[in-house]
């Protein structure tokens, strides 16, 4: 979902050079469960895969994991030649690790009408999947609701991390799922980077509190690490965009066991949670699935990364700069046309599809009655 491209976002072209080191220095180090999906880099992203693991038998050493798009189903025979084509992109017969993508309320009707579950469990009685899952950016309640819909689902993948405890699934999300026998993947466990590039009251308890041996606090290795301090998560996936960043989680990665964390680690994660409530107005993960929906393009993770970091420099005094706070704006003004703001059409398509359940036009409109000049 994060390879690297031209732009360093993920509307760009992917550059695949670059991601075929990186991916590679990765597998070769370890790493060994590779997740994606086919809307991901704009629908080039499964192709771009096949073509990195065919080569040096890089396929045989990893887990492949895709998904169904429930959005793009009207019926049993849309799920069979989207499953033909990704294996076609994936240059494999067989997905090792399969997910309804995406399970939300407002799929519901499809997920049932067309037995989804049941029919991925046919695929893998048939070896053409290994394992059979859904992602899921909902409440636990909801949760719950599909988990006891199919005896088929051997696993689930939710967003969680130290910020989200209470946000979708959650902790209770990830408990319940444990009782059930099924295993949890967990996505977003830098929420799309902003816990990797902490700022406002967060990125000021990183520069304020140290160790008690002095060493400075690692954002992205207390987020990671906290994860992998709980018994009940299965794996997570880190999006990684850069080589440095492959090298940063693998060998984060060694340190990354059960019952890992410091009590002083966790009282610093327990300051940082309280920090991040209030350091962040627009809790957007930069998933990109508002995008995908908007009928006149506007490039909405953008924008509210703009509002977000406005609000977070007012925090640490920049209203004060005269230089300084005008940046933002500038910035936002010389948007490409469409993508800004103020091109919502206030249609709602986003809303209802968008993970975090923000409503979209309503902030769209805050956030360019904020930054307009």
């Amino acid at each position: 979902m994060r390879l690297p491209t031209d732009n360093g976002k993920m509307s760009g072209v992917v550059d695949e050079n670059e991601s075929q080191r990186i991916i590679q220095y990765a597998i070769d180090r370890g790493v060994n469960y590779i997740d994606t999906a086919k809307i991901y880099h704009r629908g080039q992203c499964e192709a771009i895969l096949g073509r990195i693991l065919q080569t040096n038998g890089y396929r045989e050493k990893v887990m492949l994991a895709t998904k169904l798009p429930p959005w793009e189903i009207n019926s049993v025979a849309d799920a069979n030649r989207i499953f033909d084509e990704q294996r076609r992109d994936l240059k494999t017969d067989k997905i090792d690790v399969y997910l309804i993508h995406n399970l939300q309320r407002v799929f519901h009707d499809v997920y049932l009408q067309n037995r989804l579950a049941d029919w991925a469990w046919g695929k893998k009685e048939k070896g053409e999947i290994g394992c059979v899952g859904f992602s899921m950016h909902d409440d636990c309640a909801y949760l719950k609701e599909v988990v006891e819909s199919s005896p088929h689902w051997e696993f689930c993948q939710l967003q969680y991390n130290y910020v989200s405890e209470t946000v979708q699934a959650g902790t209770a999300g990830l408990e319940y799922a444990a009782q059930k026998g099924l295993s949890s993947i967990v996505m977003e466990p830098l929420l799309g980077g902003a816990l990797a590039q902490p700022i406002g009251k967060m990125g000021q308890l990183f520069e304020k509190e140290k160790y008690t041996d002095g060493r400075p606090f690692s954002p992205v290795e207390l987020a990671l690490r906290w994860l992998w301090n709980r018994n009940d998560i299965a794996m997570l996936l880190s999006g990684m965009s850069s080589f440095e960043q492959v090298r940063q989680n693998i060998d984060i990665a060694e340190r990354g066991t059960v019952g890992n964390m410091t009590a002083e680690e966790l009282a610093f994660v327990g300051k940082l949670q309280e920090a991040y409530d209030a350091s962040q107005p627009i809790k957007c993960t930069k998933c990109a699935y508002c995008v995908k929906h908007c009928p006149v393009g506007v490039d909405i993770p953008y924008n509210f990364e703009f509002y977000n970091n406005y609000m977070s420099s007012l925090e640490l005094g920049g209203g004060s700069n005269i230089r300084d706070m005008p940046l933002f704006k500038v910035i936002y003004g010389d948007m490409k046309p469409g993508q800004r703001a103020d091109h919502c059409t206030a249609c709602g398509n986003c809303v209802p599809v968008c993970p975090q359940k923000l409503q979209i036009p309503e902030l769209l409109a805050k956030t360019h009655q904020t930054l307009i000049m």
